[in-house]
């Protein structure tokens, strides 16, 4: 007998060991406008005083284990969440190596707080109130950690959908090509209802434009609202290749363009079609390996701009020199005074930004996390035209039109994951700008990089620069391998 229960236990473990455990929840991070002093992110040199906050702001998290190793997938209603931050989470967390990781990426709202120290009162004036920073961090730390404690077995459920995107999401960067995937996992209980949604979609949150003064997430906040009063778990939305430039087509019929009205309606089409999704073809899981892995990359900072405010990028990030030793406090200053003095900084004395490319494995689903903001070809191709839906794949009247000729061949980041449901999340652990397929990163060789580029090369004094793309995707690569 005492045999028999010991076997029994045994199998019972041995067949719960790749079983899903989840937990899923969301706390208030909205930026309290009495207390903390904020400018918001997301346009021009500097920052926006706001007047009020119109919706409330969360970090939504997903934890999933499978009893040996665990992932917490975090959403942050935020611009970007640089690398030194999500360092500073896991090592609060104790989750720096083994077993836990911490896979984090912001909704990039255009309509939010300052997180990245671009854009205070002043052009290269830090906007971040360090109190909101802090409990930010905090917060996300409270949440992963009161998540851990109490994970309960769930099954998976992943669909997928090929949205048509007019209404929805354009392209304003030649050539078009637009990121049709919807993605959508779902982890349910025993009885069928939902402890808590992952929605991944390719736009950027940016139906508020820039005259825009109230705090907002944009439509990522009514996506998750909608999803979340569906279904009654929490709604964690991830961002997918938004470069391109990837922005909501919005409603001109009835004289609305960019208003409230308009990100409700985006938000909420979208949540329903990612339910949707679920009832027609889907995969389902009980469980499985929970996995991940990383690559740290060093990527030379390239963009003119950065250089001149050097300084300003040590904030949230660890620089090194081209031989790889690193930075002391006094070396982003003197580095910046030469390129302003006698430009341009020659390559090698370029300095290096640390960033991570990252796998996640949950059963048959895969989540690929890029560091930036990657433009849609550089993940599913369509130089053929193919994801163009029936715009010119080309602007007849653009003066500089991209050589597409150049452009590079598959397969492609999307074909590469090879899992049963691969996802691409953009913003992933870090933010780099955008990242630009080489054969048409086009910018004026200047220091302030302007004006822009004929055409459509606003993207590229944004980007960190030329040389990131082809680190990133090596490592992606790698990864995938």
């Amino acid at each position: 007998m005492v045999f028999t229960a010991l076997l029994l236990q045994l199998t019972a473990s041995l067949a719960g060991a790749h079983g899903f455990r989840v937990a899923a929840g969301k706390a208030d991070i909205t930026p309290d406008l009495r207390t903390e002093t904020t400018w918001m992110a997301g346009y021009g040199a500097s920052g926006r005083r706001p007047t009020g906050v119109h919706d409330p702001f969360y970090a939504r998290a997903l934890v999933v284990s499978d009893e040996d190793k665990t992932v917490a997938l975090v959403a942050l209603d935020n611009i970007g969440t640089f690398r030194e931050d999500v360092e500073a989470i896991r090592r609060e967390l104790g989750w720096t190596g083994g077993k836990k990781y911490l896979f984090l990426a912001a909704t990039h709202t255009h309509s939010g707080p300052d997180t990245e120290g671009l854009w205070g009162r002043f052009p290269a004036v830090s906007g971040v109130d360090a109190r909101y920073h802090s409990r930010m961090l905090k917060t996300v730390v409270e949440l992963v950690r009161g998540l851990s404690a109490r994970l309960e077995p769930a099954r998976l459920s992943a669909a997928r959908a090929d949205v048509e995107p007019h209404g929805l999401c354009r392209d304003s960067r030649d050539p078009v090509v637009i990121d049709p995937e919807l993605d959508a996992v779902q982890f349910l209980r025993d009885d069928g209802k939902s402890l808590g949604t992952l929605v991944r979609w390719s736009c950027h949150p940016e139906v508020m434009e820039r005259g825009n003064r109230e705090l907002t997430p944009d439509f990522p906040g009514a996506l998750c609202a909608r999803v979340e009063a569906k279904t009654g778990g929490p709604c964690v939305y991830f961002s997918g290749a938004i470069g391109g430039m990837m922005t909501p087509d919005v409603d001109h019929s009835k004289g609305t363009r960019h208003e409230f009205a308009e990100v409700k309606r985006v938000g909420e089409r979208v949540a329903d079609l990612a339910l949707a999704a679920f009832r027609k073809e889907r995969i389902e899981a009980s469980g499985g390996p929970v996995g991940f892995e990383s690559r740290i990359v060093r990527v030379p900072v390239e963009n003119s701009r950065y250089l001149i405010f050097l300084p300003n990028l040590v904030f949230g990030h660890k620089l090194f020199h081209a031989d790889g030793r690193p930075m002391g406090a006094l070396s982003p200053y003197w580095l910046s005074l030469r390129h302003l003095m006698s430009f341009p900084l020659p390559d090698a004395l370029r300095p290096r930004v640390e960033t991570e490319v990252s796998l996640v494995r949950l059963g048959p689903v895969q989540l690929l996390g890029i560091p930036g903001e990657l433009l849609p070809e550089l993940a599913i191709g369509g130089y053929d035209g193919r994801y163009r839906f029936g715009y010119p794949l080309v602007d007849p009247s653009n003066p500089n039109p991209p050589d597409l000729k150049r452009a590079p061949k598959g397969p492609y980041l999307r074909e590469k994951l090879k899992s049963r449901s691969g996802i691409i999340v953009g913003l992933a652990n870090d933010h780099l700008g955008y990242i630009i397929p080489a054969y048409d990163f086009q910018v004026a060789h200047n220091r302030s990089m302007e004006p822009h580029v004929a055409g459509t090369h606003y993207e590229e004094t944004n980007s960190v620069g030329p040389s990131a793309t082809a680190i990133i995707l090596k490592a992606c690569d790698e990864l995938l391998k």
